[in-house]
């Protein structure tokens, strides 16, 4: 067949040499059918070269055999067997130039199975060429499962029309390794269109793709790093600025910066530095920061935006902006840390008589019970002189006696509640009658000053569990505050007192409308000693009283006041407790008398004894007095003693200490053990009492309470024993 068209060339280009001198197109002709016969045979053999291609290295060689037999079956031409020696050359070349290659060269069916590859893609898979054309061998296992799934999909949009396409697949290589491949793939489609093999070349491009993630990330990161900083310096509460080295211009600036300051971005010269106080504080600051590219704590004034002054730390830190050398500098206000010391400065010089002041709350204990003492004495003959006197005139004495000590005893009640940590006596308190009492007794002062009294006291409420005294206390002290308040400014003058129950409490409101307190005065009311009243008007303890004896009884007070606006107090007392007590049947009666007793008296203080031992004697027993707790240990020895009443505080052997003598001594003696006291401040005695539960009664003793109690602590004793 490769002769036939030199044959036709030759003859056509005799004829054109004979006919040249002629116009004939028969030369012409017969060139054109040559050359037309010569492309014809060059497509034949590249179609059997690259058509089917028969590779020495396919899965199945059934398609090599049939074409020997076709070849064989024509072999008696020579010009076959030149055209099959052709082919076999072309095989070889072919083959020789896709196992040079570097690129991966593979053919697979659409599910998967290969049926060729080159030494390349071996290499890659670190696998024989045998292994991968295996039976058992499936290229699509490789894949993850959603890269598997876009291949399959690749592969689907392959058509005969449109053979050729390219994919990019994470490969899980047979090494554990996962590998980034971009392929080309040509689809082989059969005479109906259906896909029957892919051939493609592919590339390890990992590198690329890999490297291409790294710089998105690194992208991502600085995106990241410029959000996070601008988050965080709008987050935070300080005015940051970041303003050039080479001139002064505001690079930039967060809210607090433009709230505070009234800096903007974009102010250049004079109006960039405008908020220092001192243009050579700031050139300071710039040398210092030029020298160690970091400065901490740099002092300086600066003006606000509303021409405030104020003192500032300022933080910088040397960095580049937009290519520019910067200063980025955190601004904090200490201008109140600045006050602050130097209103510690100027307190340190009353430091001393501070310390003293402090140091009074310690001694009332002490001074409790020395005022105490000579008060029982006081009351308690008193009481017996009222009681047992014939003389009228001696009566009204001896009343106004005991109505003057009885007061010392209230004040003394009441420096013991706003210093003691245990709930007082307590008892069904109507918080209506207290407010009416308080009242009353400041009666005369808050008309005297012209001040107009209003109360709204809400009907029913329910009792509150306390102590009358302390809670009259509480009233009385807020209507003198108010008064004293209320002389500061011109009439109208006013003062309510509100009380109402709700949700198992009562509310009661104490209101002015004086000149009100400053925040840094309202912070601190109710501290002990705390006042701004001059010295003689006021010792600064009304108001922390208070708030001890509210607190005491579980409750809670609270000062709503501003600058020329009146105080309002309001203070809520719990009710529950009360509700659940009932007065027991013999309220107000004294219990029946039981026989006379045998009782032994121990205190130090020998007025106080002898005054015990009189009221009792005046009852009916036989009352012995000791003098020290040591004397009472020999008594209890040799005598019988049905009650011991001693005091808690005494030189050498005290209360606790007898109490645990006796457990020793007379263990049954023990626990008719009654105490009393003019102080029960001392942790150590509050935690013995807690831990005993022996009965005290505090002092000044009131007689006919006391005996009354005497009486209830034998007839427990006897009905116990009996």
């Amino acid at each position: 067949m490769a002769a036939l068209p030199l044959v036709l060339l030759v003859a056509g280009l005799g004829l054109h040499q004979f006919q040249s001198r002629q116009s004939s197109l028969v030369p012409y002709a017969i060139i054109l059918a040559g050359l037309l016969v010569f492309l014809f045979a060059v497509h034949r053999i590249v179609l059997s070269e690259f058509g089917r291609p028969g590779l020495g290295h396919e899965r199945s060689p059934g398609n090599g055999a049939q074409q020997a037999e076709t070849v064989s079956g024509s072999a008696e031409g020579a010009e076959q067997r030149r055209a099959r020696e052709a082919l076999e050359a072309s095989e070889q070349r072919y083959r020789s130039v896709v196992e040079l290659q570097t690129e991966f060269v593979v053919r697979m069916s659409p599910d998967g199975y290969l049926t060729f590859v080159n030494d390349a893609y071996c290499r890659a898979c670190r696998m024989t060429r045998e292994q991968l054309l295996s039976p058992s061998w499936c290229e699509l296992d490789v894949l993850p499962p959603d890269e598997r799934r876009r291949f399959v999909e690749h592969l689907g949009r392959l058509t005969p029309r449109a053979p050729d396409a390219s994919i990019e697949l994470l490969n899980a290589m047979p090494d554990g390794v996962s590998r980034w491949l971009a392929w080309n793939d040509h689809g082989i489609f059969d005479g109906e269109g259906r896909l029957i093999e892919v051939q493609s070349v592919g590339r390890d491009i990992s590198d690329r793709v890999f490297a291409e993630q790294a710089r998105l990330e690194a992208e991502k990161l600085s995106r990241e790093g410029d959000a996070q900083f601008r988050a965080i310096a709008e987050g935070v509460p300080l005015p940051i600025t970041i303003s050039a080295i080479d001139g002064p211009e505001i690079l930039f600036v967060d809210e607090p910066a433009r709230k505070i300051l009234g800096i903007e971005i974009g102010q250049v010269g004079a109006e960039a530095i405008s908020t220092w106080e001192s243009r050579a504080r700031r050139d300071d600051l710039m040398r210092l920061l030029l020298r160690d590219g970091i400065v901490d704590a740099f002092e300086a004034g600066m003006t606000t935006m509303q021409g405030m002054r104020i003192d500032t730390l300022v933080s910088a830190r040397l960095i580049t902006r937009g290519g520019r050398p910067a200063m980025l500098a955190a601004v904090t206000d200490i201008t109140r840390q600045r006050e602050a010391e130097a209103e510690i400065a100027r307190q340190r010089e009353t430091l001393y008589q501070s310390e003293k002041l402090s140091a009074l709350g310690s001694l009332l204990a002490g001074v409790a019970h020395e005022l105490n003492n000579p008060l029982s004495v006081v009351i308690g003959y008193s009481s017996m002189l009222k009681e047992f006197s014939t003389d009228s005139a001696t009566v009204g004495r001896a009343d106004k006696i005991h109505a003057a000590a009885e007061r010392c005893s209230r004040i003394v009640r009441t420096f013991l509640a706003m210093a003691r940590k245990k709930p007082p006596t307590r008892g069904a308190v109507d918080i209506n009658e207290v407010v009416i009492a308080s009242l009353e007794l400041a009666a005369y002062s808050l008309r005297s000053a012209g001040i107009e009294i209003r109360t709204e006291l809400e009907d029913g409420l329910a009792n509150i569990w306390g102590d009358r005294d302390q809670l009259h206390q509480v009233i009385t002290n807020l209507a003198v505050n108010a008064q004293q308040a209320l002389l500061q400014v011109p009439h109208p003058r006013r003062l309510a007192i509100i009380t109402t129950g709700e949700d198992g409490a009562v509310e009661i409101v104490v209101a002015d409308n004086g000149p009100g307190m400053p925040e840094t005065v309202r912070a601190r009311a109710f501290e002990p000693f705390y006042t701004t009243k001059a010295a003689g008007e006021g010792t600064g303890v009304g108001l922390s009283v208070c708030h001890g004896i509210v607190t005491a009884h579980d409750g809670s007070i609270e000062l709503d006041s501003t600058e020329g606006g009146g105080a309002r107090f309001t203070i809520r007392l719990p009710t529950g407790k009360a509700e659940a007590v009932s007065a027991p049947a013999t309220a107000g009666k004294s219990p029946p008398a039981p026989s006379a007793a045998r009782i032994l008296v121990v205190d130090d203080d020998i007025d106080i004894a002898a005054m015990i031992a009189e009221m009792l004697r005046r009852a009916g027993h036989d009352v012995t007095i000791a003098d020290d707790a040591h004397a009472a240990l020999r008594a209890v020895r040799h005598e019988r003693v049905d009650l011991l009443i001693s005091d808690i505080r005494m030189p050498g052997l005290d209360g606790p200490g007898l109490y645990r003598a006796l457990e020793e001594v007379r263990p049954g003696l023990a626990s008719r053990l009654l105490f009393v006291t003019g102080d029960t401040l001392a942790p150590e005695i509050d935690r013995f009492i807690g831990e005993t539960g022996a009965p005290v009664v505090e002092k000044p003793l009131d007689p006919q309470s006391f005996r009354r109690l005497v009486t209830e602590r034998l007839s427990a004793m006897e009905e116990a024993k009996a």
